[in-house]
């Protein structure tokens, strides 16, 4: 865990640049929970980096096309990846890297989510499909296009998805119903919850904003006029108080969540920025572009 000084709303502003590695075809950046390391999704596997100094411990690789999103489980110990190859895999870290494979999409897997609870596992797919793996499995259908997307929220008791069809739509993770549907104006490329408060959701679109929704109402809180030629991904401080986008305009923005504020943009990725995440104690915030960087970011001393 890094010793650096919380990111917060006062300080926001004094982010800089303070670790870069590079690596081919970036698609998702994620920490271990306990943030001790960062994991990187691509088109060669899973890379693992020891942080705070990115230094390369290992690759995950066996996928039989890119890694097109990961989630790594509560307590660190596995690493769920999705791919283009139709499949899910399951790394066990502390078994050298052991794996179990899911099958049963007909097309890519692009996003992928492990419950709160570590019980169940769910997955998207450009087959239109929602699965989930696990304590209970199921097939949620309904959405009219690939799916990129997926997210527990509201205590693991509620599932987001979203998609090229534009909408996010949410699901009860017991019996599989569809409780709402939200509407972008085009497609929704990720979803992320906020730790703070797991009902509230934002989702980063190629309609250029990002839009975060509580997912017990269904209602819209904020409407971020984000990122020119479509946003990309976001996260949540662990706080909550603070919002990261990154989109096509090749900039990371950071936003106030109680007032919808734009309080800093971070510059020096050269193409678009394809993912972003706070470490889990809120210091360093990483970021994975199409220009084949994963760079970190935090606040001096």
């Amino acid at each position: 865990m890094s010793n650096h000084r919380k990111i917060t709303v006062e300080n926001v502003q004094q982010i800089r640049e303070t670790g870069r590695t590079q690596r081919g075809w970036i698609t998702t950046v994620r920490w271990s929970p306990y943030g001790g390391a960062l994991a990187v999704a691509g088109a060669t596997g899973v890379a693992l980096y020891a942080m705070p100094d990115l230094t390369l411990r290992g690759v995950l690789e066996g996928h039989g096309g890119h890694v097109k999103s990961i989630a790594v489980s509560p307590d660190s110990r596995v690493i769920a990846s999705a791919s283009a190859d139709t499949t899910l895999r399951l790394w066990d870290l502390k078994q050298a890297g052991q794996y179990r494979i899911l099958q049963g999409h007909t097309d890519s897997v692009n996003g992928v989510a492990i419950s709160p609870d570590d019980t169940l596992i769910a997955s998207a797919s450009a087959d239109q499909t929602v699965r989930l793996w696990g304590a209970r499995t199921a097939v949620l259908e309904g959405h009219s296009d690939e799916l990129t997307c997926v997210a527990f929220c509201a205590g693991g008791k509620v599932l987001a998805s979203g998609g090229w069809d534009s909408t996010i739509r949410l699901w009860d993770v017991e019996t599989g119903a569809l409780l709402a549907m939200l509407q972008h104006d085009d497609w929704v490329r990720e979803i992320a919850v906020n730790p703070a408060d797991d009902t509230l959701i934002a989702a980063a679109s190629k309609d250029m904003t990002v839009r975060v929704w509580n997912t017990v109402t269904g209602a819209q809180i904020r409407l971020l006029r984000a990122h020119f030629n479509g946003a990309d991904s976001a996260n949540f401080s662990p706080d909550g108080a603070l919002l990261a986008s990154a989109g096509r305009d090749n900039l990371i923005k950071l936003w106030r969540l109680d007032t919808g504020e734009q309080v800093a943009v971070l510059e020096g990725h050269d193409k678009p920025v394809l993912t972003v995440a706070f470490s889990p104690d809120g210091s360093q915030l990483a970021s994975g572009s199409g220009d084949n960087t994963v760079r970190v970011w935090g606040l001096e001393g």
